[in-house]
């Protein structure tokens, strides 16, 4: 109640600041003939080599040609502006124009983001776009215009593996008492606890030390993000259990979403799904070369049955009735349905 009651005051006080913003929302769906210059900032916790931030350049390059100079898109890499909670917050409250965080921090904004959470929700990328970019993505993007926060897709960081420093893990017993770092989540959190991993979230960028100064023996990422943040310096072990697909909701301040002509809000989301193929194209083409710079830079590969693997769905499927509760049945309901399940 406390998290949803700071939700609702910050969504007020967004509003009382859109409302004093008269000249400039009356702007609103208007040419953007004015001659008006806007800046985009954007800010993102990849490195400058991995395929994130390659997908904000592609957005930068998009919105910068197609609204002839009129938009200017400043990107900021590698967590310089915070943690991905913090840039959320940045970005509700109008000192971030654009991020593209991990879906899990942002449950605390949008209830229908937990449905993300959900441990082995998708066999592959394609049923993961599907549902995405379908209506149930669609309504959860949504939910975040209640509380100042415009979302306009969904890029992709790609399905999550198992890495860590202790023990190469093959079944869900050697989960016993490995201490697990896992997302801002408390859905994860008990799902990672119920395959006996002692887990705790901590925030990514202070990941690598975490794993360094062994506050943390293990965590999990996608194949790309694990190379580029050069876990592979700081753990032995890959398994690759595909326990979640991530994907990176890409989210702008709604006041500065608002405030653009009806011309320019259209080149930013036309941008926003061009980059979003570009970066579903580079993220398929990463991660099989990702595997191989992991291992060979001597990160050992771990084999995981697909009998071990089912193991570990069902025991984190402890989390889907909370899930259920947290997104919505409704909601929840209709994407089981679109998954057949």
């Amino acid at each position: 109640m406390k998290k949803w009651g700071l939700v609702l005051i910050i969504a007020a006080f967004m509003t009382i600041l859109a409302a004093c913003g008269g000249d400039e929302e009356a702007d609103a769906g208007e040419s953007s003939d004015s001659g008006d210059a806007f800046v985009i900032k954007a800010g993102h916790a990849t490195t400058t080599e991995h395929f994130g931030h390659k997908s904000f350049e592609k957005f930068k390059e998009l919105v910068e040609e197609n609204s002839d100079g009129k938009i200017t898109v400043e990107i900021y890499p590698n967590s310089q502006l915070g943690g991905e909670r913090e840039m959320i917050e940045a970005v509700q409250l109008g000192n971030l124009t654009m991020a593209a965080p991990s879906s899990a921090p942002l449950t605390a904004f949008s209830p229908g983001m937990y449905l993300w959470d959900i441990p082995y929700l998708f066999t592959d990328a394609a049923q993961a776009h599907k549902a995405l970019d379908g209506e149930v993505g669609q309504e959860v993007l949504d939910q975040l215009s209640e509380v100042g926060i415009k979302g306009l897709g969904y890029w992709e960081n790609g399905f999550r593996h198992l890495f860590n420093n202790n023990v190469a893990v093959s079944s869900m017993e050697d989960m016993n008492g490995l201490k697990m770092r896992t997302l801002e989540s408390q859905q994860q959190i008990k799902a990672w606890n119920a395959t006996g991993a002692n887990s705790t979230p901590i925030a990514f960028n202070e990941l690598y030390t975490a794993l360094q100064q062994g506050t943390v023996d293990a965590a999990e990422g996608p194949l790309a993000l694990t190379y580029a943040q050069k876990f592979q310096e700081v753990t032995e072990y890959l398994t690759l259990t595909g326990h979640m697909y991530s994907p990176w909701p890409v989210i702008f301040n709604q006041g500065f979403y608002d405030s653009l002509p009806a011309d320019l809000q259209t080149v930013v989301e036309d941008a926003v799904i061009e980059a979003r193929d570009y970066n579903r194209e580079l993220s398929a083409e990463d991660e099989g070369a990702s595997l191989e710079l992991l291992t060979g830079e001597g990160l050992e590969l771990v084999e995981i049955s697909d009998e071990e693997k089912a193991n570990f769905q069902e025991a984190m499927e402890v989390v889907y009735p909370e899930i259920k509760e947290l997104a919505g049945a409704e909601l929840f309901d209709l994407l089981m349905e679109e998954l057949g399940r």
